[in-house]
């Protein structure tokens, strides 16, 4: 998601925690990009899911993908229920569960007496108003009718780099031909759910999809949200540096956990993901040190950082010995979140300077 806005030239944009959702967020447009969905509902809780609800119905702009368009999805089951708002049903869900012909812990999460599963993994067309585009879907919705909203885009077509989880006539019966993008228009505002991830780096074609959202004309105008202060924190080009060896040795210590996963609520992570962090930062200090750029970070970047080198050394100590890393790992993955919207937000704010 950085990368596209970034590209798109997207910069008035910060990164919030679930206990600045709600009706106070300082913006006119929310991305939940993905996840856990139940530990997001749970993270954010009832109460803020129903001030968030009520953001929306004021004007705000949902934008739900692969777990963020579960979440506003009707449902019976606490605290989903909370955040009632798109009556579409999907059709990845059964009580039976379909065989799993490969990653089996990526195919299926529990979702009460049912589950979710997910017949496929990468990339395949779909037909977006009669253009088709190739995206990539990593447990995204696919939905049985467009419900009480507008169906954007559905699905066309696997691909040859498309790896199916399930049998191919499963996969062909869940998804094809059916919703892959809605709209639902709630009081003042309005709600976008994708399935696939339109905004993934490596599929540039697709990112536009993100763009024409944020500047559709059918929704309220998308206005900038720079009221926000900003802290105010004092330039410290040295802090790059050092943040840079940081990096890097975040970046050998990464490539030391190849083939880990860990059973993270309903979600299962892998050693990947740890590099989407890192990967996404080391590649920003670099065009920073080349643009000259002054980030005026907060030493708490730095600290966060550190602390997660410190997480990796650990957990791959204890993997040598055998012990079970998941809780360490969860630890990790907070940080790595964390401290990466700290630093995002000092990136685009020198962004924002530099077109002011």
């Amino acid at each position: 998601m950085v990368e596209a806005l970034e590209r798109m030239a997207f910069y008035d944009i910060w990164f919030v925690d679930e206990t600045q959702v709600g009706a106070e967020m300082p913006a006119n447009a929310l991305f939940i990009p993905g996840g856990d969905t139940f530990r997001l509902a749970g993270s954010i809780g009832p109460s803020r899911l129903r001030a968030l609800r009520q953001w929306i119905v004021d004007g705000g702009k949902y934008v739900g993908i692969c777990a963020g368009a579960y979440l506003p999805l009707s449902s019976s089951l606490p605290p989903l229920d909370s955040f009632n708002l798109v009556k579409s049903r999907i059709r990845n869900l059964s009580r039976n569960l379909p065989h799993a012909n490969a990653m089996e812990e990526k195919s299926s999460v529990p979702y009460g007496c049912s589950y979710v599963f997910h017949p496929i993994r990468g990339s395949l067309l779909v037909d977006f108003g009669g253009h088709p585009l190739t995206a990539p879907l990593y447990g995204g919705p696919s939905w049985e009718d467009r419900g009480d909203a507008e169906c954007l885009a559905t699905y066309s077509s696997f691909t040859d780099d498309t790896l199916f989880l399930t049998e191919e006539k499963v996969a062909q019966d869940t998804m094809i031909g059916r919703p892959a993008a809605l709209r639902k228009e709630s009081g003042n505002g309005v709600l976008y759910l994708f399935g696939p991830h339109f905004e993934h780096p490596e599929y540039p074609a697709s990112n536009g999809v993100i763009g024409s959202v944020l500047m559709n004309s059918q929704d309220r105008p998308f206005e900038s949200a720079t009221s926000r202060e900003e802290d105010g924190h004092v330039p410290d080009a040295v802090r790059i540096k050092e943040l840079k060896g940081i990096m890097s040795n975040a970046r050998i210590m990464y490539r030391g956990l190849e083939g880990a996963s860990w059973r993270i609520g309903q979600k299962t992570w892998d050693h990947e993901k740890i590099g989407c962090f890192i990967n996404a930062i080391w590649e920003r200090i670099l065009r920073t040190e080349a643009a000259g750029m002054e980030l005026g970070l907060p030493h708490s970047v730095e600290e966060g950082f550190s602390k997660c080198v410190f997480r990796m050394r650990d957990i791959r100590s204890m993997m040598r010995d055998g012990i079970d890393t998941t809780r360490q790992a969860d630890g990790l993955f907070r940080d790595l979140a964390e401290t990466s919207s700290a630093f995002f937000d000092r990136y685009f704010s020198a962004l924002r300077a530099t077109v002011v």
